[in-house]
């Protein structure tokens, strides 16, 4: 009896294995995105005085210099690291080979996160946060349309994680950059980024390097 070929078979783990690692990559990199968003950005030893990115939002509005746009910070771009951390995650987590109800699952709960963005209800259509509304609202739905994605081709998934970890970073990196100085006249002192913006930009910086990665391979 002829010895079935297992060529094929050897070939195609070889070719999952650092697929799988790519993935486990893009993942831990998103997650860090995340988690840095809720970290520190505004760093004080009291911690009444210490801002996380999921609160820099409504803190920059008290400033006098951004509501008069003497320093033109939009308020609004403080949210799409968030944002772009939950589509990225639905776009990993819907590569995978789950069942379709987990997949569900999971990207129903990132598009409950990518919502926690919603304005106060009570001004929620004021023009101070129409920016913020209209973000907001893009992510949640590019999150739950992540859905669609499971037969996206991998050179293309990468180009996408890599575009969203710039897109969704460096928009509020620059506002952050604008905000500080007025932060520490406030303070009295000077103010640096907290562990979550350091936290937040490595994250970016490795789904960069993992998209970019794989859109080099495939």
């Amino acid at each position: 009896m002829a010895r079935p070929n297992l060529a094929p078979r050897a070939s195609y783990g070889r070719d999952r294995r650092p697929m799988s690692r790519a993935c486990s990559l893009q993942f831990v990199a998103a997650t860090l995105m995340v988690v840095g968003f809720f970290g520190p950005w505004v760093a004080h030893k009291t911690a009444a005085l210490t801002v996380t990115g999921y609160e820099l939002s409504e803190f920059a509005k008290f400033f006098p210099q951004v509501q008069s746009g003497a320093v033109p910070v939009r308020r609004g771009l403080f949210v799409t690291p968030l944002l772009a951390s939950s589509i990225s995650l639905g776009l990993i987590i819907n590569r995978s080979s789950g069942g379709l109800g987990w997949r569900v699952a999971a990207t129903a709960l990132l598009a409950g996160i990518a919502g926690s963005v919603l304005p106060p209800f009570q001004a929620i259509s004021a023009q101070g946060y129409r920016l913020q509304l209209a973000l907001m609202a893009a992510g949640a739905t590019l999150t739950v349309a992540s859905l669609l994605t499971s037969r996206l081709s991998e050179r293309t998934r990468g180009a996408l994680l890599a575009g969203l970890a710039v897109i969704g970073s460096a928009p509020a990196l620059w506002e952050g950059m604008l905000l500080y100085p007025l932060v520490s006249n406030l303070y009295g002192v000077t103010i640096r980024p907290g562990w979550g913006v350091l936290t937040h930009s490595a994250g970016a910086l490795m789904l960069v390097f993992a998209g970019a990665r794989r859109f080099r391979r495939v």
